[in-house]
């Protein structure tokens, strides 16, 4: 009677495989060449996103309770943009023209959108009302200042490398890349290029290894061909030394 051996799961064999592995060390990279590497750290912001309270929209800023009539003339006093914020109060009667993503100034707690409004010199009428925190965007709505937003072992995205400036992050620790030698083994096999024998077949799978191990964020280290003798494959293996893995393919 032939006793069948028991097959391991696919969870169980890459448990055997990677039972011996320890974590690659870390080095430091600046944040344009993070893209598609390994965060070592947790990482967490070193500012509040937006840092001010800022309008979502254009219009005016004014005090919430100046709207309590469906229709209310009020004075600008000033101008708010992005970057240029108006440095003055706004007071009962007044309204500040504002801009997407300009700060809002103090003593506002609304913004009515210019669809609503009409003006003549430096009189605004307001059509309708607006209650308190109208498109207005609070600090650090987005984040705030110490919150961590990526884990260490993230494979960094476009949209991760978006968030790290925001959270004003210039320099970052991320896992060294793997140095991975491969060698094709077999007296079959030749290089793309050169003569065939009849009984010969042009050597693909290193190459296929080589561009996996690259997309993956490694470092691909072709060893080249090694015949099909003890001698040749210890001679070419010496390569490996100094490299986290060997992949041999063939024999």
């Amino acid at each position: 009677m032939i006793e069948h051996s028991q097959m391991l799961s696919v969870a169980d064999a890459i448990e055997r495989v990677t039972d011996g592995f320890s974590l690659i060390g870390s080095e430091q990279v600046s944040l344009s060449d993070a893209l598609g590497r390994v965060l070592a750290e947790d990482l967490k912001s070193r500012r509040d996103q937006p840092p001010v309270a800022v309008s979502s929209m254009d219009g005016y800023a004014v005090k919430a309770q100046d709207l309590a009539n469906e229709t209310v003339s009020l004075m600008q006093v000033g101008v708010s943009k992005a970057g240029d914020g108006f440095n003055g109060p706004v007071k009962i009667g007044e309204c500040v023209r504002i801009f997407t993503g300009a700060p809002i100034p103090e003593g506002a707690d609304a913004v009515v959108i210019q669809e609503v409004t009409s003006q003549d010199g430096d009189r605004v009428t307001i059509h309708e009302s607006a209650i308190k925190g109208a498109n207005i965007r609070s600090a650090g709505i987005d984040f705030h200042f110490g919150k961590i937003l990526l884990r260490a072992g993230k494979i960094l995205t476009g949209r991760d490398i978006g968030l790290l400036a925001s959270m004003n992050i210039t320099w970052l620790q991320v896992r060294r890349r793997p140095r991975i030698s491969f060698v094709a083994t077999g007296d079959e096999i030749v290089m793309p290029g050169d003569p065939l024998a009849k009984d010969q077949i042009v050597s693909s799978n290193s190459f296929a290894v080589g561009a996996l191990v690259r997309v993956l964020g490694g470092i691909p280290i072709d060893l080249g061909i090694a015949q099909d003798t003890e001698e040749s494959l210890r001679s070419i293996i010496v390569g490996a030394s100094g490299t986290d893995a060997l992949v041999t393919i063939g024999g």
